[in-house]
């Protein structure tokens, strides 16, 4: 049986938390300007995992941080990079079927999952005070982003089933990793087990697109490192906070993804924020504080 008692979240694991979700909610009004000039979504996808696995190279060796990963903590680790790579690639398949906003919508079910299935796989029974901020904030997001049933299709549901579930299982896996293997090489075998997954997967995908063939290259690569190092910076901020604060409260923190791309896409690309946006915004912004005052279950010998 596990012992736990309850304390405040550490300071550090909110702000990796909203770091996270901050650099993961700044690439979707980002990417349209890359798209503009030719970068396709396959494109930014290799080149956010290889310029990932080199960047982190990079940082590992300066860092003089372990590449030993304990036997039995190979496997997880490379399942992490599987579900990273599937969430990227059913995302990218959902949208092309149904809208962008109607896909976040289902996409950030995944909060209130992961509220469910981790403490049950802990054994334990799930916060009811968690599980209804969970759902406040998925109301919010529903509230801002708007939706049309009409707009549904199938095969676009079932893609976004797929990214949900995968960044679901990213979350629950993580647990098991991050307290034997240094946050730094958790991000850096993610990637590589990611680049060559997506290497393959380009092999069937006529959709990308090279750097001669883009109408602004200085332009395009400076978008295309953006987006990577932003993807880097989200992913290293999941890690480190589910180090923190666990899975369910990580995925609580990352809902201020959507709030934070409404905000930039009124700032750099001039939409116009609507009352719905709004108060679909302060619901999530609600859920994110009352979530970060709450104590965590810190596990006890």
């Amino acid at each position: 049986m596990n012992n736990a008692k309850a304390q405040k979240p550490p300071l550090f694991g909110i702000a990796t938390g909203l770091a996270g979700g901050t650099a993961f909610g700044l690439i979707t009004p980002i990417f349209p300007f890359a798209h503009a000039i030719g970068v396709t979504a396959s494109s930014a996808t290799i080149m956010r995992f290889v310029l990932g696995s080199l960047l982190m190279a990079a940082i590992v060796l300066v860092s003089r941080s372990t590449l030993i990963v304990p036997r039995n903590k190979i496997l997880p680790l490379c399942s992490m990079g599987l579900l990273i790579f599937s969430v990227t690639v059913c995302y990218l398949s959902a949208v092309t079927y149904i809208p962008v906003s109607l896909g976040a919508i289902l996409f950030y079910t995944y909060p209130v999952i992961v509220t469910v299935i981790d403490p049950l796989l802990q054994r334990r029974l799930p916060s009811l005070i968690q599980l209804g901020l969970s759902i406040l904030a998925f109301t919010g997001i529903t509230i801002a982003l708007g939706t049309n049933i009409e707009e549904l299709d199938w095969r676009g549901v079932l893609f976004v089933m797929g990214a949900t579930l995968s960044i679901s299982g990213t979350l629950i896996v993580s647990r098991s990793v991050v307290s034997h293997v240094p946050n730094l090489t958790i991000v850096f075998y993610v990637n590589i087990v990611a680049t060559v997954l997506t290497c393959m997967y380009l092999l069937f995908d006529d959709n990308i697109s090279l750097p001669n063939e883009w109408t602004d290259q200085s332009l395009g690569w400076s978008l295309s490192i953006a987006i990577a190092l932003l993807y880097l910076l989200a992913t290293l901020g999941q890690i480190t906070t589910v180090n923190f604060v666990g899975p369910s409260r990580t995925a609580m923190l990352f809902n201020i993804e959507p709030v934070v791309t409404i905000i930039t896409a009124v700032i750099i690309l001039n939409e116009t924020l609507n009352k719905s946006q709004i108060i679909g915004s302060l619901f999530v912004l609600s859920a994110v504080v009352i979530s970060c005052y709450r104590p965590v279950r810190v596990p006890t010998a």
